[in-house]
């Protein structure tokens, strides 16, 4: 009877342990989905700028509409995933602060439409900046400043003038304008000041920003 007692206990205990083995396991705790710090942020959001990074380091040839297009959409997305947690506005704060310093370089190697990118993307992620407003002014004013291109030169005996064939490339619109100037000319908020050796080259003057003279060598 004892021996049958036993057996019966033996077996409940079996049966018990086999209904725990049976239970569904209890589910993990939920991971946190996405960046959770600003080292984990700015891991994920400093690539968005490797176009400007690239173009004001040199490395690049510049940046398109539609690499600009995409780091602004990209930036913006940034923007609403974590401007609302301290960690995030702290990532996002110090990417506009390494955007400032790209546009310092991007004005120091005169790309002055990297630098309105530059300042576009900083608005962008809501950073303040005087030195950036400064530097919008100034880029503002040289992408006014035409490219000029000598392309030769012709004589008028009678008068005694040398005409000079000139191509202006506007950086705002992409369009060339065909002209011919004389020194002493004044056109496109540019001064032709005179002929530089045999014609060898023109110095210019850019109106906008006085006592800013660059001379353009004849093709």
């Amino acid at each position: 009877m004892l021996r049958n007692t036993v057996l019966v206990i033996a077996l409940l205990v079996i049966c018990g342990g086999c209904r725990e083995l049976l239970r569904d396991p209890a589910p993990p705790a939920d991971a946190p989905e996405g960046p959770s710090t600003k080292e984990e942020v700015l891991a994920e959001i400093r690539p968005m700028i490797t176009p400007i990074r690239n173009t004001a380091m040199g490395v690049g040839t510049g940046v398109s509409e539609a690499e600009r297009y995409v780091i602004m959409a990209n930036l913006r997305d940034a923007v609403m995933r974590y401007g609302d947690k301290d960690f995030g506005r702290e990532a996002l704060r110090e990417l506009g602060y390494e955007l400032q310093e790209l546009a310092k370089r991007a004005s120091a190697i005169e790309r002055y439409r990297l630098v309105l990118i530059c300042i576009d993307a900083v608005e962008m992620l809501e950073v303040d900046s005087q030195l950036l407003k400064r530097l919008g002014t100034k880029a503002d004013v040289m992408l006014d400043k035409p490219t000029i291109r000598v392309k030769g030169f012709i004589d008028d005996i009678e008068k005694n003038q040398t005409y000079i064939f000139i191509e202006m490339i506007n950086h705002r619109s992409g369009t060339v304008e065909r002209m011919e100037a004389r020194e002493g000319d004044e056109f496109n908020d540019l001064r032709l000041v005179r002929i530089l050796g045999r014609n060898k080259a023109v110095l210019f003057e850019y109106l906008k920003v006085p006592g800013l003279f660059f001379e353009v060598e004849s093709f």
